[in-house]
């Protein structure tokens, strides 16, 4: 894989993110809109301030905003808790775009034994085509996998979206840790790979989401870069998510995937 600079980005929830991300000339992917909470209406001056501020501080020129996730459920059977999805996350793009990001990570909401995985996959590609239909068209959202314990639902979800500004965030700490191994993180870019825009990257023993650095866990990133050229587009990016992003970053240079500069 060449080098990942232009296509890497940092979680700001990662101790030492902002730093990182300067010294290193990487991205920024925003994380303060992840608490549903802060985007409302008597937080937003704030909660844009502080987006700004560690934009400017990182010098980040790519901006991803990781949406808002707290107890939200595109797929619910209560229309009621669907309409409150679907507010919140418009509260998330508003933020998104008075940031000048250019996408938006969000959870797909699965939960296991109570959503078919039929259902939730129909009701989310309905859901998320109605969520971009006024969106810029520059504009790209990327549906995350976190409690899918395999590929093949989300797959089912994107057969169904017509609009190409939605694809798949596959995050590969979650799919270990929910599918305990049962399917290979190789199998899950194979199967997913042409929907795929964007990568979380963080690492686990397979029995938690402990988000632990590259070099800490089952997970061989070697295997998933190569799988990553092998099926996804070539501007796929990628998105530190250990809660420590300094020893990720050492791993990728020391690896050849990320130049030290000088």
């Amino acid at each position: 894989m060449k080098d990942m600079r232009e296509r890497l980005f940092i979680a700001t929830f990662s101790s030492g993110a902002i730093d990182s991300i300067r010294e290193n000339r990487l991205n920024i992917e925003i994380n303060h809109t992840c608490i549903s909470e802060d985007l409302d209406p008597e937080n937003r001056t704030r909660l844009l301030a502080s987006i700004k501020s560690d934009i400017a501080e990182s010098g980040a020129r790519r901006v991803i905003v990781h949406g808002p996730f707290t107890e939200l459920y595109p797929a619910a059977i209560d229309y009621r808790a669907v309409e409150f999805a679907m507010e919140r996350l418009e509260q998330g793009y508003q933020a998104a775009s008075a940031s000048g990001a250019e996408s938006m990570v969000v959870h797909s909401g699965y939960i296991p034994f109570i959503y078919f995985k039929e259902w939730q996959a129909e009701k989310s590609a309905d859901f998320w085509q109605k969520f971009i239909a006024d969106k810029p068209s520059d504009f790209r959202i990327y549906v995350e996998n976190v409690l899918e314990g395999e590929p093949y639902m989300l797959a089912d979800m994107m057969k169904q979206i017509k609009d190409p500004r939605i694809g798949i965030c596959l995050d590969v700490g979650h799919a270990l840790a929910a599918g305990r191994s049962a399917v290979p993180i190789e199998k899950w870019i194979e199967v997913l790979g042409p929907h795929i825009g964007h990568f979380h990257i963080h690492n686990n023993n397979g029995e938690g989401d402990t988000h632990s650095p590259l070099g800490h866990g089952l997970l061989d990133f070697h295997s998933i870069f190569a799988a990553a050229e092998d099926y996804c587009r070539p501007e796929v990016t990628f998105t530190i998510e250990s809660r420590d992003c300094a020893e990720s970053v050492e791993w990728l240079i020391d690896h050849g995937y990320l130049k030290k500069l000088k």
